[in-house]
């Protein structure tokens, strides 16, 4: 939803409880792999999503004729009571993002943005007992030509003493708009 330059969205995810299930088995070959690599075994063979509900807001600055600023806000509400969020309270967890993106005549854009904000163990604590509050921030580009979209992001996995980076990529094509325009 949309208003002057102030836009507002909120999805509901795995309303009615998602509950995946897998079976594996493993050669004794494959066994000997996991116990030489100090790998546990997996044994379970089940997972239960509960509802998520994510909300965000955001605001458009046009800056000149070519270049708008976007920045957004972010919550992702869970409700399982097991999540190490910035905001927890009691079965209900609220875990923010936050991000700005620049974009150039609607074809670049610049991104940046935080989010996982949790305590976790410092790595200046040697007894383990210390916890501090990290985040994970990240970087990114996109760019877009007609109906075909790129997206580039560098992204922190880590804590901020010890980050583990990773590139994010991923490529879309927009089919239905081409396909309205066809009729």
């Amino acid at each position: 939803m949309e208003m002057r330059k102030w836009g507002f969205g909120a999805m509901l995810r795995d309303a009615t409880t998602t509950v995946s299930a897998w079976s594996f088995s493993f050669t004794d070959r494959e066994q000997q792999v996991f116990y030489s690599t100090n790998n546990e075994i997996p044994t379970q063979n089940s997972e239960i999503a509960l509802p998520r509900l994510s909300t965000g807001f955001f605001r458009d600055f046009q800056l000149d004729e070519k270049l708008r600023l976007r920045s957004e806000a972010n919550i992702d509400i869970t409700f399982d009571g097991k999540r190490n969020t910035l905001l927890a309270a009691g079965p209900v967890s609220f875990d923010p993002r936050i991000g700005t993106e620049l974009v150039f005549a609607e074809t670049i854009a610049l991104r940046a943005g935080f989010a996982n904000f949790q305590k976790a163990l410092s790595d200046n604590d040697l007894n383990g007992n210390r916890k501090v509050w990290v985040f994970q921030p990240s970087l990114g580009i996109g760019a877009k030509y007609r109906e075909v979209k790129f997206d580039y992001a560098f992204v922190n996995l880590a804590n901020q003493t010890k980050p583990l980076y990773t590139h994010v990529i991923s490529l879309s094509i927009n089919l239905v708009k081409k396909a309205q325009e066809e009729e």
